[in-house]
């Protein structure tokens, strides 16, 4: 719940919706005359409450940071992460609020609009979801959320979901891929021994198989698949895969977890994309556009 105030590039699966996918149940068919309008602050004086910081002139006020930090806390002792010092998350729940803020001053900008019934049916989704409003209430307040505030959460979750549609619009379930495989090890000494004998004839998967630091690839001769952009964990490795001929070995590539060779074996401008890449595609597209959202703002923090 924590994170999906973001909306964007925090949610796993790009699904920018509330815990219970309350988005997908929303009937989009809503007279004008229903339309929320969002509360702005134009200047930075509209008003006399503490500010956090504000974007583009839009003001975060200090009590609904707050609240924020109060319901990023009650999460954080649920789970193993409770040693947490304030410091070290306090600044994350603002950039939270200042990419929630952006993602809904760019809904706006793109005339996307939520209803009043959209948010009502919503609520009423989210109270059926915990078994009635007794449920909900308890859930609300072990997540400090008021009737209110919850409202409002639901209604930049709505927005956010129509933005994305927009931003994912062009990306289809076809991407530029590669198919790669890679041998990991601990030194640059024996990677270079082994780049060696596999440039001198060496199998490549026998290599693999036998030196080989990567368990979830050696097995197979270090087949790291088919991927596109964005899929895998080590950018590094990717950029150099996408550079290589089909069939060429690569030079040293160093990472967090060692020294890679790496071959690519095939190269696809258009290639079909497997459910789980397309999440990663999609998500990589999300985060692009979330990032030059931030670069073009004009944003001032008043809190460390």
């Amino acid at each position: 719940m924590l994170s999906s105030i973001i909306a964007i590039s925090l949610l796993n699966a790009c699904q920018l919706t509330s815990t219970e996918d309350i988005v997908e149940s929303i009937d989009d068919n809503i007279s004008q005359d229903q339309y929320i309008e969002p509360e702005v602050a134009n200047t930075v004086v509209a008003s006399d409450k503490p500010i956090v910081a504000i974007i583009n002139t839009e003001a975060i006020f200090e009590n609904v940071y707050r609240r924020e930090v109060l319901r990023y806390e009650a999460a954080l002792e649920k789970s193993a992460l409770a040693s947490a010092r304030l410091e070290e998350y306090s600044f994350d729940v603002l950039e939270q609020l200042i990419s929630s803020k952006l993602i809904s001053q760019a809904a706006r900008e793109q005339g996307l609009k939520v209803t009043r019934q959209q948010v009502d049916t919503a609520y009423a989704d989210s109270i059926s979801a915990r078994g009635g409003q007794a449920g909900f209430d308890k859930w609300l307040e072990e997540n400090i959320y008021t009737e209110s505030e919850f409202q409002n959460y639901l209604e930049e979750q709505l927005l956010a979901a129509k933005i994305q549609e927009v931003v994912l619009s062009n990306v289809g379930i076809y991407a530029e891929q590669v198919h790669a495989r890679h041998i990991v090890v601990a030194t640059r000494e024996q990677a270079e021994d082994l780049a060696g004998e596999i440039v001198a004839g060496a199998d490549f998967a026998t290599i693999a198989a036998l030196h080989s630091l990567d368990r979830s690839t050696r097995l197979n001769g270090g087949d790291l698949g088919w991927f596109p952009k964005g899929l895998l964990t080590t950018p590094v490795l990717e950029a150099e895969a996408f550079v290589l001929d089909p069939g060429e070995v690569g030079g040293i590539v160093e990472t967090e977890i060692g020294f890679h060779i790496i071959q690519t074996m095939d190269h696809d401008s258009q290639r079909e994309l497997t459910p789980n890449a397309a999440v990663v595609v999609k998500r990589t597209e999300l985060e692009k556009w979330l990032t030059d959202l931030r670069g073009r703002a004009v944003i001032e923090r008043f809190v460390q």
